[in-house]
């Protein structure tokens, strides 16, 4: 009787028969373990009406409910103060991934969770303090919910030293593996602006993603950076994140391994970047599709692990740090979806296998990328060694060719020199014997007029004679001095005649030799007619002028005897001059015979 009255006053007064016994000298004491839970599949149910409803006893240290989007855990305990002095203590809900969290002492209500951070709050854990009187007893309520986050619990009372000593621990943790992974991203960066090898660039987008969904998924962007309704929005897209790194690292798996060699497995994975992008828009804000899009993920595990070990037998020797790195990320990132379906939660014995599978993957992959550049400046070296001993082979068979192209040029040039020579030595030879002719004829001619025809053809003859002999003392050169081709035509005119007449030359333009066969001939049959018709026995003068004016060359004769109107005008050496100068050269003729004889001619150089 006496038992059974204990019994109805503690459930008068609503006190748990599981309580708790501490003291002000009590810390680090798990909770969960010793507490009564109640899931409430609908999140319908109030403080008011949970309290009536049966709890059940929990013995587990952490709960994993999975993914649990319209569920609620509530959670009650019973905290005794056995001592005789006040507990002022802090309760730690050990759980970054709870949206929402209330803590209920008495009647009044505490909210916490990813969306209920208080402004200067700054520790990573949701946390409530927790006060009792001496001997004092209090039955406390926390109802955890989330809807886009898997549903998980652990309750842990410190004392405040040593809850800031364990905040300290945790924030230390996530400073190094932010800090590893920060260094290693600009580290990457740089080695991208350097080569500006894509690989780099997408390995650098991978870890950005990597370092967006760890600070999501540690509250680092609800604690630091992001207001309540752009961490809600985050949590809606975090498919969307996990799909952005997704992509990132298999467009990296592709370069990096090179598979666009190997078709078939080109082909699987660029059917899974079809898929990932479509799937992660879907999958914004619908629960139902998270599970089974991280079922699509985890399927894509197996196919990047035999890409490595495909490409590792091709021969692609960086694909070894590939293997080992993903591997391990491959294993934790399948726990923690594990832990996210409520199958099996590792974090209990290895708290930070994930970000100790990213940050080994990170420098198996660094190192990796840095082997990269040492194999393709060993390519390069190679390479460069294969294009000297080619360029010197080339060398050696130009030099070859070169050779027996010069000696065949040599034999064909001496061939041609003595073809040449013999040609010389004919055309001069003929010359001589026209002339030798020509002089014989002279000789036995009797008429005036027949011997002065033929002076002028030998004369004329003469003219292109000199400019052949010209270019043959000149070694072939088509640079003659026309000055001295014009003075050797003239000097040869008036050996002839016993005239006292002075020829002054103005020359001041080289002509070519093709335009001095023609000026030959014109200047030949113009001061033979000065000196036959311009001047009896008095002495004259005859001035020859060549100058040269943009493209126009003019050539003047003037010589001061009578003029035209004692001369023939209509004589045969007139007639070739005309036809030289409007025929060959293109020019232009003008005589002025008013006072002397004033010969212009001008044509245009080509």
């Amino acid at each position: 009787m006496k038992q059974f009255i204990i019994i109805f006053v503690i459930l008068l007064l609503n006190i748990s028969l599981y309580g708790i016994d501490i003291d002000s000298s009590s810390s680090n004491v798990s909770i969960l373990d010793k507490s009564s839970i109640f899931l409430d599949n609908n999140s319908s149910l109030t403080i008011d009406t949970v309290k009536r409803k049966k709890f059940t006893k929990n013995n587990k240290i952490k709960l994993d409910f999975g993914l649990r989007p319209n569920s609620s855990l509530w959670i009650k305990f019973t905290l005794h103060n056995t001592g005789s002095k006040p507990i002022n203590s802090v309760l730690e809900y050990q759980s970054t991934e709870i949206e929402e969290i209330f803590f209920y002492d008495l009647d009044k209500e505490i909210k916490r969770g990813l969306y209920h951070i208080p402004k200067k709050n700054k520790t990573i854990h949701p946390h409530f303090i927790v006060k009792l009187n001496p001997y004092e007893t209090k039955i406390f309520y926390i109802r955890a919910y989330s809807k886009m986050r898997a549903l998980s619990a652990k309750l842990i009372l410190f004392d405040r030293e040593d809850f800031i000593r364990s905040d300290y621990t945790l924030k230390m943790a996530l400073l190094l593996f932010f800090g590893i992974m920060i260094t290693l991203f600009i580290y990457n960066f740089m080695l991208w602006r350097f080569t500006k090898d894509r690989v780099y660039l997408f390995y650098i987008l991978y870890l950005l993603g990597i370092l967006s969904f760890e600070a999501n998924y540690y509250g680092i962007y609800a604690l630091y950076i992001f207001p309540p309704n752009i961490i809600l929005f985050i949590e809606k897209g975090i498919i969307t994140i996990l799909a952005i790194m997704t992509i990132f690292f298999v467009v990296f798996a592709q370069e990096f391994l090179q598979l666009k060699k190997f078709r078939r497995i080109n082909l699987i994975l660029k059917i899974y970047l079809f898929i990932i992008p479509i799937t992660a828009v879907l999958a914004y804000d619908n629960q139902f599709l998270d599970t089974n899009i991280l079922l699509l993920y985890i399927s894509l595990s197996p196919i990047l692990i035999y890409s490595g070990f495909y490409a590792l037998k091709q021969g692609i020797k960086e694909a070894k740090y590939y293997l080992i790195g993903w591997t391990l990320v491959i294993l934790s990132i399948i726990v923690v979806v594990f832990q996210f379906i409520a199958i099996f939660d590792i974090k209990t014995i290895f708290p930070y296998i994930l970000e100790f599978a990213f940050v080994s993957e990170s420098f198996l992959f660094s190192i990796a990328l840095a082997h990269k550049i040492e194999i393709a400046k060993d390519e390069k070296l190679s390479s460069d060694m294969k294009l000297i001993s080619f360029q010197n082979e080339e060398k050696v068979r130009l030099e070859e060719l070169v050779s027996n192209k010069t000696k065949e040029l040599t034999i064909s040039i001496e061939e041609k020199e003595l073809l040449y020579k013999e040609l010389n030595h004919r055309i001069k030879n003929n010359f001589m014997m026209i002339l030798s002719l020509l002089k014989l004829q002279i000789r036995r001619t009797k008429n005036s007029e027949t011997i002065a025809s033929l002076d002028v053809t030998k004369n004329r003859i003469e003219s292109i004679a000199n400019l052949y002999e010209m270019l043959l003392l000149n070694n072939n050169s088509i640079n003659i001095d026309t000055h001295l081709y014009i003075k050797g035509i003239c000097n040869n005119i008036t050996m002839h005649f016993t005239k006292d007449v002075k020829i002054d030359y103005n020359i001041k333009h080289n002509l070519d030799t093709d335009t001095l066969v023609y000026i030959g001939l014109i200047v030949n049959e113009l001061i033979t007619n000065s000196l036959k018709y311009a001047f009896n026995d008095k002495k004259g003068e005859i001035n020859i002028q060549i100058r040269k004016e943009d493209r126009k060359i003019f050539l003047s004769i003037i010589d001061n005897g009578k003029g035209f109107k004692d001369r023939r005008k209509n004589s045969l050496g007139l007639t070739i001059v005309e036809i030289l100068v409007e025929g060959q050269l293109q020019g232009e003729l003008n005589i002025n015979s008013t006072n002397g004889t004033i010969v212009d001619i001008m044509w245009e150089e080509d």
